[in-house]
């Protein structure tokens, strides 16, 4: 994976963003903010009406920015002043986006901590990095618990922004615990996690645990709650790889934004956590947290290999939900059907998106 591909996968996300918190600014026509809302809007139509995540269009424009924009960006030393930054007269007039400066950027995401994870990311991509590299920075990124190691970035500029960001992150954590899931909603797991929510019936899955609360025994009841939930996500996993719309570059950004959005949320690699991180409970292991490093590590190894692929394919439709040992199967041709429908739906969005 280059570095060009992280940085314009950051940086189409960031004017998605920014398109979708003008278009709110704009619907309300007696707010203060109605003029900047239009203002973006305008210049996202006549820069960005069409994002190519293979173009070095870009990179090539950021590359234009004064040196001393990023200077000032690197010499921020005081952790509790960082935010100040984005008002400074040399910062908030500048463009990362054409038509678009800094100061209207940090008032639409209405989030500091998220500004200052895009513009890190947009200066450690900026530039050619080693494969070795990009690897190195994007598990950093994905890092919830600041917890990689940090002695194999040769680049002390680029070691200094990335240190700096953990301290944001924690401070972050700390200040709010960590949990903002209002950034999730237009990602890919977040959009999945919403449709299987709707579906659910919780009163059922309750039902399913009893007064006990063994959830492994309600799993492995056929009829409860949880296997019916398990067969529909699993459907729905299965619809979306058959279309299309479940891919390996998606997980992997949708895993970097719950690590920019969601520190904390997730448990450490191989486990553990307080001992390492000076955390309370005193230095107890958590053994149950996920790692989403390793989770998004594996699912992606799986969709990249054809071996693993038809492997999730057939647990998709093998899975043993009903009595008597028989098998649940996908149906194909209401797959197939299903496919061309959300492709004439996606097609259907996109035209009215470019004519907005």
């Amino acid at each position: 994976m280059s570095y060009q591909f992280i940085f314009n996968q950051y940086y189409i996300d960031l004017i998605k963003r920014i398109k979708t918190s003008a278009k709110h600014m704009k619907e309300d026509e007696k707010g203060d903010d109605y003029a900047l809302g239009k203002g973006i809007l305008k210049s996202i139509r006549e820069n960005y009406i069409t994002l190519d995540k293979s173009s070095d269009e870009y990179l090539l424009y950021v590359k234009t920015i004064s040196a001393d924009f990023w200077s000032s960006y690197i010499n921020l030393d005081d952790i509790n002043s960082t935010n100040d930054w984005f008002l400074s007269d040399e910062v908030k007039d500048v463009c990362i986006y054409k038509n678009i400066p800094v100061s209207s950027i940090r008032k639409l995401l209405n989030d500091d901590y998220l500004c200052h994870h895009f513009f890190s990311v947009f200066y450690l991509f900026m530039d050619e990095l080693s494969d070795d590299d990009v690897k190195l920075y994007v598990s950093v990124l994905q890092d919830t618990k600041n917890e990689v190691g940090l002695d194999n970035i040769t680049n002390e500029l680029h070691k200094k922004v990335i240190e700096r960001l953990n301290e944001l992150k924690t401070k972050k954590n700390k200040d709010t615990g960590g949990i903002d899931m209002s950034q999730m909603e237009d990602t890919m797991l977040g959009k999945l996690a919403k449709e299987i929510l709707e579906d659910v019936d919780v009163e059922k899955l309750q039902k399913s645990i009893g007064d006990n609360g063994d959830i492994l025994k309600a799993i492995g009841d056929p009829d409860s709650g949880f296997s019916e939930l398990i067969s529909n996500v699993s459907r729905k996993m299965a619809n979306k790889i058959s279309t299309g719309e479940l891919k390996q570059e998606n997980l992997l950004q949708d895993a970097m934004k719950f690590a920019a959005t969601m520190p904390g949320l997730f448990g450490a690699p191989n486990n553990q956590s307080g001992a390492r991180n000076g955390g309370g409970g005193g230095g107890e292991t958590r053994k149950n947290e996920p790692d989403v490093a390793s989770m998004m590590n594996m699912m992606s190894s799986m969709m990249n290999n054809k071996e693993g692929m038809d492997m999730f394919k057939n647990m998709m439709g093998n899975m043993n939900n009903q009595k008597g040992g028989s098998r649940q199967t996908v149906n194909k041709p209401a797959l197939k059907k299903l496919a061309t429908v959300n492709k004439l739906k996606s097609k259907l969005a996109k035209r009215r998106e470019a004519q907005e």
